[in-house]
């Protein structure tokens, strides 16, 4: 999943950066490229912290399903491993449940938004490609 998520990263960065530095002027060029860098690095902060909230309340909402009021304890990044040795198989499994859900939901919103960014791609207009600087 990383490796197609970090493939699928990688094709999009030079062409949004190649498409912008294309569309503006000579003397707009590094304003632009700094814009486009800006706007990925607020995407990913904002998606990291999106699909980490997505995480951490479905492996919540998991805990409490599967062990009451006392799973609420397990979450906030308080589970070590150390800690999860020590305890009960049936809490151990239901932490492990618990992170494979967490992470589901995190593999379902990616690929909305992977779908949705796969989508704005194709309203992107055609530009020839400069053949000398203006």
């Amino acid at each position: 999943m990383t490796f197609v998520l970090g493939l699928g990263v990688g094709c999009l960065m030079q062409p949004s950066m190649l498409i912008t530095m294309n569309s503006a002027e000579p003397r707009d060029m590094g304003a632009a490229s700094g814009t486009t860098t800006l706007l990925r690095t607020v995407g990913g902060s904002l998606g990291v912290a999106v699909l980490g909230s997505v995480y951490a309340s479905r492996m919540s909402a998991e805990l409490t399903d599967r062990l009451g009021s006392d799973g609420a304890h397990l979450t906030g990044g308080s589970v070590t491993p150390a800690l999860l040795r020590d305890l009960p198989a049936s809490a151990q499994d239901a932490v492990r449940t618990a992170v494979t859900g967490g992470l589901h939901g995190v593999a379902l919103g990616t690929a909305a938004l992977c779908a949705v960014t796969f989508a704005a791609a194709w309203l992107i207009r055609e530009v020839p490609l400069r053949t000398k600087a203006s």
